[in-house]
């Protein structure tokens, strides 16, 4: 460790950083203490003696990382108006190629002035627009007036969630911002995107306008992702081919296309170099290829317009070249942990980054598990028949290419399940034939098309026609390796202390031949895993107790029901109209892999609306559900049509009025349908008053799901069942809205808990003042999953446990944590 002191350094200094990441620490005196420290420390590493020194340089550089954190943190003005929930008028410059749809537009703007206020508010802050029923063209650069509500990015607030809100802050944004009609915005002419990018983008501009005319839709836009950076193009299907391949790190400048560029690079100059005799005699020509590779590179980061990622990888090859410049090639682990620090001190916030943590994983895999696994499949180049040059040239080519892809594959696994609870089963094969046509076609004579467009665009035609054919190929080859039902697999997630857990795993294996100490951390490693997996095998198909969790899926409704034993259920799954965004596929999905559940066996849908069925599709097609129970409507909206049709492929049994039996027990727990008992109800009814109403008793504790049941529907429930609907929790029935929750229904069923499924500031204004008043009057406990997230009740021993995922949402509502009913 300290014949290389900069891994040290490096993470002491990380540690900082997650530090005071996490203590949120605030308030004025807090960066004058950290200075201090910094200082303190500073000057006990030169006053201690020696072999106290390395810890006070621990603690210098993890004080370091924590100033350096707290003083990148940013107020936003932009916030501040946010909570106004009204319309701004904003003076803005668009600041990248939006991102288009047929029925609206999103696009990065940055404020320019807030036309309702006299002050310099808000001026320079980054914000994204969306713009419904767009009417016009926007281009990077263009000034324009906007009419805008703006507010804040929300998480789903659900265990296991990705975390949106980060990810945005990440990537420069302060809010959001909705245009209700594109008519709306007004054109002010040119703005300024400040130097260097007006610069980059008078440059660009007629590379993006040759790429749409010279090639097709799929070719252009995935050019453009790999030669300028720009992702807007790239349509959801065809992300979702490359993501099956394990190829969609593809599509996003970061690591591999800069390392691409500075290999490819670095070769060819070499080469050049290398044909000057007189150059190999004055010059070491591998530290002067070096050093002009640093132009390409800085070259390919411009073209592609500063883009995070690409700056930060750009930042690590550098340091790289630098390293073989000076002659310290071989000090590879320092100079990775050099250009980490240097990363992490210019952008501290860059390590809670997916993209970073990502790229500088695969650096770590391929330096650490790349050598060996180099040596094994070079073997063969050794052999007789390797002697012919060219063949040992290719074959070592290839065995190189293998050895890094399964390399950083294998590294990247852990935080790869974690990031997006899946795996691609074809990821090696898929990479060693996609990343040489990349490396050693698309990407340099991509790169010479569009350097040559100012000087002829005849000579760029032809060079993008090689370019073109590259992509096709490609585009073949993630056609293929997509297409096998069993390419990409969703598998259970594991947690951040899992994570490490699984690399610690990795790293005692790997040395426990050579080491005793290896050894005896694998054992320790075995007993922890052992443990790990019996709490959760105890606590999936062997837990005692009855849990039901409401979900957050914003305006939606899904819960889901984990019956004692190994049965689950899932009611409803949320859902959004226009089927943009599948909640089933990012929300519902990766909560029941986070809590490693597999397998639903009961899905039910209590009435055909999008906010109840659209993420049901995703469950249906990946959760191997046994039975689909529903009220029996008719398949008239093609969101219904696609899930019916895939449960019919899947075979599940469908359940509907007229099959169900008075009750059904399930792991101990009574499930009673209430309504509709016959399919003919169905006619004579309204569409919300058709929902499947539910009732679930465990140890006298009741739960009643009533759908999206109004006033009518409510009173026809009341009439057939009576006192049978008295439950100690409810769901409110359509979100609270203002036509339910009548007070002859509520008067019925008794709750003293009720949850009330709503997205923030959804447009109905769920759920309405009058519901909420009314429920409250009757002494009942309200949970509200748009400010509390996700609500998990769980009934064990006779009694009930209320916990909602945002724990601060009981401050101000004399509500303990948890809550017993």
């Amino acid at each position: 460790m300290f014949i290389r002191p900069l891994i040290p350094i490096l993470l002491s200094f990380a540690a900082g950083i997650l530090i005071s990441h996490s203590a949120r620490l605030d308030g004025c005196g807090v960066g004058l203490g950290l200075f201090s420290a910094v200082a303190a420390f500073s000057t006990l590493s030169f006053l201690l003696p020696s072999s106290w020194r390395p810890v006070a340089v621990f603690f210098l550089f993890v004080s370091s990382g924590m100033f350096l954190e707290y003083h990148s943190r940013s107020s936003s003005d932009m916030m501040d108006l946010v909570k106004y929930k009204r319309q701004f008028t904003i003076l803005g410059t668009v600041l990248e190629p939006p991102f288009e749809s047929l029925d609206r537009t999103r696009m990065a703007v940055r404020v320019d002035q807030i036309l309702e206020s006299d002050t310099a508010k808000g001026r320079g802050e980054k914000i994204m627009v969306t713009v419904f029923k767009p009417t016009g063209e926007f281009f990077p650069g263009d000034r324009i007036l906007l009419p805008a509500k703006l507010r804040a990015f929300r998480n789903f607030n659900n265990p296991g969630c990705y975390d949106y809100e980060q990810a945005m802050r990440l990537a420069g944004f302060v809010c959001a911002a909705s245009v209700s009609d594109g008519k709306r915005i007004v054109p002010m002419g040119n703005g300024r995107l400040g130097f260097p990018f007006d610069q980059i983008e008078a440059f660009r501009k007629p590379l993006r306008d040759f790429l749409k005319k010279n090639l097709s839709p799929d070719h252009d836009s995935l050019l453009r992702a790999l030669v300028l950076g720009e992702k807007q193009g790239i349509g959801s299907d065809l992300r979702a081919s490359f993501n099956r391949a394990g190829l969609g790190h593809v599509l996003v400048v970061s690591g591999l296309h800069v390392a691409l560029v500075a290999w490819f690079a670095f070769g060819a100059l070499v080469r050049l170099l290398s044909t000057s005799y007189r150059f190999v005699l004055l010059l070491d020509i591998r530290r002067l290829a070096a050093a002009l590779t640093c132009l390409p590179l800085l070259a390919y980061a411009c073209l592609t317009g500063f883009e995070i990622s690409c700056q930060r990888a750009m930042i690590m090859v550098m340091v790289f070249l630098f390293s073989v410049i000076l002659g310290k090639e071989k000090e590879t682990w320092s100079t990775l942990a050099l250009a980490g620090l240097f990363v992490l001190a210019l952008e501290p916030a860059s390590l809670f980054s997916v993209s970073f943590q990502l790229s500088f994983s695969a650096v770590i895999g391929i330096l650490w598990l790349g050598p060996p696994l180099r040596r094994i499949l070079s073997y063969p180049a050794t052999e007789e028949a390797m002697r012919h040059t060219i063949l040992k040239r290719f074959y070592l080519y290839f065995a190189n290419l293998t050895a890094i892809t399964i390399a950083a594959t294998v590294f990247l696994l852990p935080l790869t399940i974690f990031y997006f609870n899946r795996l691609s089963c074809v990821v090696i094969p898929a990479n060693l034939t996609v990343l040489p046509v990349l490396g050693l076609l698309v990407l340099p004579i991509g790169l010479c098309a569009v350097g040559s467009v100012p000087l002829s665009t005849s000579l760029a035609t032809i060079l993008l026609s090689g370019a073109e054919w590259g992509l096709e190929r490609i585009m073949d080859y993630v056609a293929f390796w997509g297409s096998w039902s069993w390419s990409e697999a969703w598998v259970i997630t594991p947690d951040g202390p899992e994570v490490l857990l699984l690399y610690s795993l990795m790293f005692f294996t790997f040395f426990a031949l050579r080491f005793g100490w290896a050894k005896i951390g694998l054992a320790i490693v075995f007993v922890v895993l052992a443990a790990d997996i019996t709490y959760w095998v105890h606590k999936n198909f062997y837990n005692p107790h009855l849990k039901v969790t409401f979900l957050d899926v914003g305006q939606g409704s899904a819960a889901l029901v984990q019956f004692p034993g190994r049965e689950r259920m899932l009611i409803d799954g949320g859902g959004f109209s226009g089927g943009r965004f599948d909640v089933g596929k990012t929300v519902v999905g990766p909560f029941l892999l986070h809590a490693k559940i597999a397998s639903i066996d009961y899905l039910v849908l209590s009435h055909p609306d999008t906010d109840h069925m659209d993420g049901l599709r995703f469950i249906a097609s990946h959760f191997q559900p046994k039975e689909f129970w529903h009220n029996g409507e008719k398949e008239e909206m093609p969101v219904h049509r696609e899930l019916m049709e895939t449960l019919r492929l899947k075979k599940v049994a469908m359940i509907s009025p007229g099959q169900w039996k008075e009750s059904r027990t399930i792991g101990g727990v009574e499930v009673v349908v209430l309504h509709p008992h016959e399919a003919d109800e169905l006619g004579r009814l309204k569409h919300n008053d058709r929902s499947l109403v539910l009732k679930l008793t465990y140890q006298r504790k009741s739960f009643l799901f009533p759908g999206d049941l109004e006033k009518a529907g409510e009173e026809k429930v009341v009439l057939c069942t009576g006192r049978h609907l008295k439950s100690d929790v409810m769901l409110a029935p359509h979100h609270g809205s203002k036509t339910s929750c009548s007070q002859l229904f509520l008067d019925q069923v008794e709750p003293r808990v009720c949850v009330i499924s709503a997205g923030p500031g959804n447009p109905f204004a769920f759920p309405n003042t009058e519901v909420v008043n009314r429920l409250e009057s009757m002494g009942c406990t309200i949970f509200r999953t748009d400010r509390d997230g996700a609500v998990e009740i769980v009934v064990r021993r006779g009694k009930g446990l209320v916990r909602a995922f945002m724990k601060e949402s009981r401050k101000g509502t004399g509500r303990s944590d948890p809550f017993f009913f």
